[in-house]
Formats: structure tokens, sequence, C-alpha cells
């Protein structure tokens, strides 16, 4: 990189300070939009996948900043985003609108999926762009005789979705023979249910789960998820904003769920909240099936959801 030619100062320019690293970007977005309330050093470089050491050198600039601001004593310091400062107060809204604008990518996609004919049997992203310019690819499982038609209908409705984007997004076809062969961690499910693989012969010959017992299981998983509300917080903010995009895009016979859900997430509190989604009642257990807190966890908090449940790739 050519330095710089000539100096501009803080005060003048202070977003040059604010966004000046990855780093600086990585923490001010978790801080945003991933929690509520201060993190410590080694939580939000854990949450923005940085070194610890990385992210205290990055924490004590923004400090020194005034962008966040430090909490507690001892050896437990924690950070959080200075809010009164008006420059902060519109990095919030950055940051909130640029998980909107992904939100709506993965919206649009998911639509041009649903209206392929006859349907796949799963669509997801393969891969993401590690850089910008770099194109983003996509699975679609289904049917040999079916597979080729269906990869040029999406090929077709996904030009418009680049065009919008300025996105290059590439499609890759499978079918059930060729997907055995292939290994699928961590992808992002846009569709359908991924195929399970590498099974043992003993959960090969075990029968389907029965209702009740997909019940119990999702009740299981609905306990540990009250407690991880309990301890975050911001799983409530981000469940709302999910709620309300739905119902903005007009979700048809699932609105009326999608609708009750969005009033217990508004006047319940976290106590009531976690005492509803463990309920046993008939109103509980039917909007548990819709539970959107289930559609809002990354990769490793649906990980940790489901440590220690019983099979739990059947869940």
């Amino acid at each position: 990189m050519r330095p710089i030619v000539s100096e501009q100062n803080p005060l003048r320019y202070p977003l040059n300070e604010l966004f000046g690293t990855r780093a600086h970007v990585r923490l001010l977005r978790v801080m945003a939009n991933e929690v509520d309330g201060p993190l410590t050093t080694s939580d939000v470089a854990k949450r923005a996948g940085l070194t610890v050491p990385g992210a205290q050198k990055a924490l004590e600039r923004l400090l020194r900043s005034g962008f966040i601001s430090r909490v507690g004593g001892g050896r437990k310091h924690q950070y959080e985003i200075r809010c009164s400062d008006k420059l902060m107060q519109i990095t919030l809204e950055l940051f909130q609108v640029e998980n909107e604008r992904y939100e709506q990518l993965l919206t649009t996609i998911k639509k041009e999926i649903i209206h392929l004919k006859p349907h796949p049997h799963a669509a997801w992203i393969q891969t993401f762009p590690k850089e910008i310019g770099e194109p983003l690819t996509l699975g679609l499982l289904h049917e040999t005789r079916h597979l080729t038609n269906c990869v040029r209908q999406l090929r077709t409705k996904l030009n418009q979705v680049e065009n919008v984007f300025n996105l290059t997004i590439e499609l890759e076809g499978y079918t059930k023979a060729e997907f055995s062969d292939l290994q699928f961690h961590g992808v992002t499910l846009l569709y359908g249910v991924m195929p399970s693989s590498g099974l043992t012969t003993r959960q090969q010959m075990k029968s389907p789960l029965t209702r009740m017992e997909k019940d119990r299981r999702l009740l299981a998983l609905s306990r540990k998820l009250a407690k991880a509300i309990e301890k975050d917080t911001s799983l409530l903010r981000r469940a709302k904003n999910h709620i309300y995009r739905l119902l903005n895009e007009d979700q048809g016979t699932a609105n009326r769920d999608l609708a009750e859900w969005r009033d217990i997430l508004d006047m319940y509190s976290i106590q009531r909240l976690s005492r509803f989604i463990t309920s046993t009642s008939e109103r509980a257990d039917r909007l548990r099936q819709s539970n959107p807190f289930f559609a809002i966890l990354n990769s490793d908090e649906r990980a940790r959801l489901a440590n220690g449940l019983e099979d739990e790739n059947d869940t």
C-alpha cells in the first residue's frame, strides 16, 4: 500500500479513525448489531473473529477516539458504544442498513427458488465471496430428470438479482448421487432440507421420528433457547426484526402466526417470554413450529443450542 501523501486531522475527519481498519469495523458491527449492553475484550474478540490482543488494541484506539466507552473496573473491563455521540448514532443506522441489505438479498433469492417448478429438494449458499468481485455460489439439489431445466430456470431469474445487488452469482446443480460424495458443513440453507450424509448403519436403520418425538425434541431445544435469550437479550431484537421483515413481505397464510409472534415479542418481558416458549400449552405448542428465534441464530449459536441433545441431526 502506498503511503498517504498528506495528513488529515482527526477532528475534521473523524471517520478516518472510526473506520480506519477492518478490526474497527468488525468490533463496531458486533457491538451495534449482535449484543445489547457492554462486552469484555474476549467476548467481542470471539464474536468479531479477532485475536484477543488484536481486539484489545483496536478497542483501546476506539476508546481514545471517544467512539466507545469503558465500564466496570478491575480486570473485567467491558466496552460499549457511546450512543450519545451523533456520529455513532448514524453508524448504528449504517450497520442496520448493511444487515437489512443482506437479508433482502437472501429473501430475494429465496423467492426465486420457491417459484421454481418442480420444486427442488434443497437450495443453499455453498460459498460466500472472500473479496469484493468474487462470486456468491449457490447449490441446488434436484432429481436427475429435472436438474438441468431447474438450473436453467433459476439462472435466468438470478440475472435480475445480480443487476440489483451488483453481484455475480454462480449456480451448481447436484443430484442425490452426486451429493452423497460431497461434504457440506456450515452451509446457509435457503430452501428445503439438506439430506443426511455419512450416517452410521445404526442411524440408517432407525425408523423416522414420530410427531410426538419431534415435539419432545423441539421442546428440549426451546428450553435451551430460553436460557440463551436470558443471557443474550440481543436475540430478542434480532427476532423482532425478522418478524417485521416477514410481515412486510406478506407470507400469505403464515401471516397469522407471524402476527401472534410479533405481539408476543413486543409485549412480553424476557422472563414471561422464556416461560411461554417452554410451555406445553396448546398455543405454545402451535407457535413453537414457527419460532422466529430458530431462524435468526447463526451457525455457532445453533451448534451451542444443539450440543448435548440426543441425535441432534434429527432435531
